[in-house]
């Protein structure tokens, strides 16, 4: 059973063949956007966050989407890393990392970065002179009385499936690099 069988009920091909005939029959697929795809899917008991994962794997086996591109034609690309050590602490010394390494960032920001925080997260972000923007959210993950601190980096904007592979090492080495620099 996949994934989307045991959430929703269907597998893809059965929503593709769901979504062609949900109400004037044999319909392009091509014709929907991913939004009416996203809206019969939820319609037709799927929640919400499912619903957007159904229509975006059925714009990739249409043609219409590579893995990680947004549905503005660009790319994204994502890497975590759970490390040792309390969060709100491992998260300090992150913007510290950031301010002070070099090379931790592909190209310069655009003005400065900036930090925002909740009561469950905090974010740092930094729009970059490329046109790109990253995302760093951190988390608490501890477990069993560990202290454990999740980091998730999102860089978006990218302009291509290579440039998000690119990213998406270069964000692993970092998080790599910095989590060795806790000692």
């Amino acid at each position: 059973m996949d994934k989307f069988e045991k959430a929703t009920g269907r597998t893809i091909p059965e929503w593709m063949d769901f979504l062609r005939n949900h109400e004037n029959g044999n319909k392009d697929l091509n014709e929907l956007s991913h939004k009416q795809m996203a809206t019969l899917a939820e319609d037709y008991g799927a929640s919400g966050w499912w619903a957007q994962s159904i229509a975006v794997d059925i714009e990739r086996e249409i043609g219409r989407r590579e893995v990680g591109q947004r549905d503005s034609g660009k790319f994204s690309a994502n890497a975590t890393k759970t490390m040792p050590g309390e969060w709100t602490d491992v998260f300090a010394r992150f913007t510290e990392f950031m301010a002070s390494a070099e090379g931790a960032l592909p190209a310069a920001v655009d003005g400065e970065s900036s930090t925002s925080e909740s009561e469950k997260w905090r974010y740092w972000r930094a729009d970059l002179v490329d046109g790109t923007k990253v995302v760093v959210m951190c988390n608490d993950a501890s477990a069993k009385g560990v202290a454990k601190t999740r980091f998730a980096v999102q860089h978006e904007k990218l302009p291509s499936s290579e440039a998000r592979d690119d990213m998406k090492a270069h964000w692993k080495a970092t998080l790599d690099t910095f989590k060795a620099s806790l000692g």
